[in-house]
């Protein structure tokens, strides 16, 4: 009985994890298209704190997958920590700033798109 409602918790754990994740996600994406016919382009909270909101998201889920039985796709994990860390380093130190260049503002934005990609579509 104590082992299922170990599992139950552990999953209980993942459900609100893959929530926060996909929340964090939202603000990313939802963030960029709301100021993509902005001018000056500007960084919103949403988009940085998404962004690190993703980041420890998706650390805490690979963690829980690795503790698991099923194998575990690291490179899809690599793809993913990698794009999202270019991401905070292209939006972090600006994230005050009045306005950025477009190309960095699209930038971010095709780089959270390739994260959704990367987590659809490689298994």
């Amino acid at each position: 009985m104590a082992a299922q409602a170990k599992g139950e918790t552990m999953e209980t754990l993942e459900l609100v994890l893959v929530f926060a994740h996909l929340l964090g996600m939202a603000a990313v994406v939802g963030g960029y298209f709301a100021g993509l016919t902005a001018s000056p382009k500007r960084l919103t909270a949403g988009i940085t704190h998404g962004t690190l909101l993703q980041l420890l998201t998706g650390v805490l889920l690979i963690g829980l997958a690795e503790m698991g039985t099923d194998p575990v796709n690291h490179t899809k994990f690599g793809i993913k920590i990698a794009v999202t860390a270019v991401i905070l380093l292209l939006a972090w130190p600006r994230r005050k700033d009045v306005s950025i260049a477009a190309n960095t503002y699209h930038a971010i934005g095709v780089l959270a798109l390739l994260n959704v990609a990367v987590a659809v579509f490689v298994k």
